[in-house]
C-alpha cells in the first residue's frame, strides 16, 4: 500500500501541470508540489486547505477561484485561461477541471493548471501586432479615400453609400441568423474591399471619369470655333452687300447646328435621325480668323457628340474600364494576409457578372464569390440612383431594382442576393429595420 502511495506522489510532483483535488466541502484532498509553486506556496502543503483560505492567501485572483467554486458547488467541468497575480508577478493559467469518480459516484473535482505565460504573451504581442497591422490597413484606406475624394468628390460619396448600404445589409443578415451561410462572422474584411474597389479611378484622367458631357472640354472650342464664323460671316457680309440673302441663310444654318450640338451634348439619347443631321452639321464649312476654312466638327468631336447613350466615346469607356485592373493593381503592391486576403479579389471584381459579359477577367458564376456578387449590386444600385453625378440624372430605387432584376432575369447579377437585398432595406435612408 506504502508502495503505491509512494508511486502515486512519484507520479504526481514529477508532473509539468499543476493537480488539485477538492472534496465537495471546498477542501483540498490532494496537490502536487507544482500545483503549490504555481500558487506561490513552493514548501507549503496545501492539503485540508479551503478554497476561501486560497482566496484570502492569493489577492485578486477571485475570477480564477470563482472558476473553482463553480465547478466543486455546481458540479459544471470549466475549461478556462485566466491570469493568476502573485508577488507583482502576473503568470497566465491554462484551467481545467473534470471529477473524481468512485464507481459512478462523483467524490471530488480534480483541477489541472498549466502554466501558459510565454505562450500566452506571445499571442497578445502577435494579436497586438495584428491589430496595429489592421489599423495601418484601415489608416491606408483613409488616406486613398480622402485621395479619391479630393480627385472627384462624387466618387467619394459613391464609395461612403456603398459602405452604409454593405453595413446596413450584413447587419440585417446577422439579425436573421444567416450571415455565416453566406460569409465570415468578421466582415471587416469585406467592408475594407468596399472601401477600396474604386482606388483604381485615381489614375483615370479627371477629364474622362467626371465627363458631364458628351463633348466635355471641347465644346468650349467647338463654341469659340462658330463665334468667329459668324463673326467672319458679318464681316463678309458688309464686305460683299450682295451677298447678304446667301450669307444670312449661312448664318441661319450654322446656328441650328449650333442649337443642335449644344442640344445632343446634353441628352440623354440620341437616335438615328438626330444623330444623322449632327453628321451634316459637322460637314459645314467654317471660316478661321485668318480666312481659312475648316469643318464645323473634327472626327473625334463628331465621334463624341454622336455617341447614343452616355458621355463616353469607346476609347474612353476602355480607360474608365481600366479602373477595375488598376485597383488590382494597386492592391497587388499590399499584403493582404488572413482573413484579409480576398480583399483584392473582391475589390476588384465588381464589374465581373454571372454570365461572363463583364470585365476585365470575364469571370463567370462559380468564379465569383458571394462577396463579390454583392459587391457589384451595390455599386450598381448606387451608380442608378445616385444624384450627384455630372453626367446623368439619378433614377427612384423602384425603378433602379426593376433594371436590376431584368439583369437577374438575363443571368448577369444574382438574383437571390438581390431579393435578399431588397427586403432588407439596408438601401432605404428612412429604413427603420436595420
Amino acid at each position: 500500500m506504502k508502495n503505491e502511495q509512494f508511486l502515486i506522489d512519484s507520479i504526481l510532483n514529477d508532473m509539468s501541470e499543476g493537480i488539485i483535488v477538492f472534496g465537495f466541502d471546498g477542501k483540498i484532498i490532494l496537490h502536487n508540489h507544482t500545483a503549490a509553486q504555481i500558487l506561490g506556496f513552493p514548501d507549503f502543503s496545501l492539503r485540508d486547505k479551503s478554497i476561501a483560505w486560497l482566496m484570502s492567501a492569493t489577492n485578486a485572483n477571485d475570477e480564477l477561484f470563482q472558476q473553482i467554486l463553480d465547478a466543486v458547488y455546481t458540479k459544471k467541468k470549466v475549461v478556462r485561461t485566466l491570469p493568476f497575480f502573485h508577488e507583482e508577478k502576473t503568470v497566465y493559467l491554462h484551467i481545467t477541471t473534470d471529477f473524481l469518480m468512485n464507481g459512478t459516484e462523483k467524490i471530488g473535482v480534480i483541477t489541472r493548471m498549466s502554466d501558459i505565460t510565454e505562450s500566452t504573451l506571445l499571442f497578445i504581442a502577435n494579436k497586438r501586432l495584428a491589430n496595429q497591422v489592421v489599423d495601418l490597413m484601415n489608416s491606408f484606406v483613409e488616406v486613398m479615400v480622402t485621395a479619391v475624394e479630393e480627385k472627384s468628390a462624387y466618387n467619394a460619396n459613391h464609395t461612403k453609400n456603398m459602405v452604409r448600404y454593405a453595413k446596413n445589409y450584413l447587419t440585417w443578415l446577422d439579425k436573421q441568423g444567416e450571415l455565416q451561410k453566406y460569409t465570415a462572422k468578421n466582415t471587416a474584411p469585406f467592408l475594407m474591399s468596399v472601401w477600396l474597389h474604386d482606388i483604381g479611378k485615381l489614375l483615370i484622367p479627371p477629364e474622362v471619369m467626371d465627363k458631364p458631357t458628351r463633348l466635355g472640354n471641347a465644346v468650349k472650342d467647338i463654341s469659340h470655333r462658330i463665334e468667329t464664323a459668324y463673326l467672319m460671316l458679318k464681316i463678309e457680309m458688309l464686305s460683299h452687300p450682295e451677298q447678304k440673302a446667301e450669307i444670312e441663310t449661312q448664318i441661319k444654318q450654322l446656328k441650328e447646328a449650333e442649337n443642335l450640338i449644344l442640344s445632343a451634348n446634353t441628352a440623354g439619347f440620341l437616335d438615328e435621325n438626330t444623330r444623322q443631321k449632327l453628321k451634316e452639321a459637322a460637314k459645314i464649312q467654317c471660316s478661321d480668323a485668318e480666312g481659312c476654312l475648316h469643318p464645323l466638327l473634327s472626327d473625334s468631336e463628331l465621334e463624341s457628340i454622336t455617341i447614343i447613350r452616355g458621355t463616353l466615346t469607346d476609347e474612353e469607356r476602355k480607360i474608365m474600364e481600366s479602373h477595375v485592373s488598376l485597383t488590382k493593381k494597386l492592391l497587388s503592391k499590399m499584403e493582404f494576409r488572413g482573413e484579409y486576403k480576398p480583399v483584392p479579389l473582391w475589390a476588384a471584381g465588381h464589374h465581373e457578372l454571372l454570365d461572363g459579359s463583364g470585365y476585365p477577367e470575364h469571370l463567370q458564376d462559380n468564379e465569383i464569390s458571394w462577396e463579390t456578387r454583392l459587391l457589384t449590386i451595390i455599386d450598381i444600385y448606387d451608380a442608378l440612383t445616385a444624384e450627384d453625378r455630372p453626367y446623368k440624372p439619378p433614377v427612384p430605387p423602384e425603378k433602379a431594382f426593376a433594371i436590376l432584376r431584368d439583369m437577374a432575369e438575363k443571368g448577369k447579377v444574382d438574383l437571390q442576393i438581390l431579393n435578399s437585398f431588397f427586403e432588407s432595406q439596408a438601401w432605404n435612408y428612412d429604413s427603420q429595420n436595420i
